[in-house]
């Protein structure tokens, strides 16, 4: 793994520029209005719930992409010219283990138009050329049908269920899916 890597600043995809998210009240403030106006959905993966003021949001967001010894972060907003859709990249790269977990949400007006099918494979290459690591894992909630789905459509493999490993705000206990991605399975699948 090469571990002087700097990543790219800007990652351009069609008419999306991927870029990470500034650490500023107005972008927190977006982030909380996206999350508080679809509850629902993004419960699946705020194990501690959602956030509680824009301060919170604006604190997560100034330590976002900070490496934490073991682990270097790349994480990206999604912007369609200055509109913010989401957040994609790699939640967190294991320097030793040469892995990284992928990781993205979508606001709810920016899903089911391609988005992730289109981003995805350049963060894997981030991944895989860049970072030159060995594998890549999605983890969601099982109950989150859609990334279930879009792990298996990618050429994500499942290799396990952690059983109620996670208990929510409200008192239910969640069990997590994990699916992984290894280098050479990325390899053969570009070369189609």
């Amino acid at each position: 793994m090469n571990t002087n890597v700097q990543r790219p600043k800007e990652i351009k995809v069609r008419k999306f520029v991927l870029k990470p998210i500034p650490a500023t009240k107005h972008y927190a403030k977006q982030i909380f209005d996206i999350f508080h106006e679809d509850a629902d959905a993004f419960n699946f993966w705020m194990e501690y719930g959602l956030y509680k003021n824009i301060d919170e949001v604006l604190t997560e967001y100034k330590n976002k992409n900070k490496d934490r010894g073991f682990c270097k972060y790349a994480m990206y907003g999604i912007f369609y010219g200055d509109e913010l859709l989401g957040e994609i990249g790699l939640g967190c790269i294991y320097v030793r283990r040469q892995t990284a977990e992928v990781g993205y949400w979508l606001k709810k007006s920016a899903r089911h138009r391609g988005i992730i099918d289109l981003l995805l494979p350049k963060i894997e290459k981030l991944g895989f050329e860049t970072y030159g690591l060995h594998k890549l894992t999605i983890w969601c909630d099982n109950e989150n049908i859609a990334v279930k789905k879009q792990a298996k459509k990618h050429g994500y493999t499942r290799e396990g269920l952690l059983r109620e490993e996670k208990i929510w705000p409200d008192g239910s206990p969640h069990s997590t899916v994990l699916f992984g991605k290894l280098k050479s399975e990325w390899v053969a699948q570009n070369k189609k």
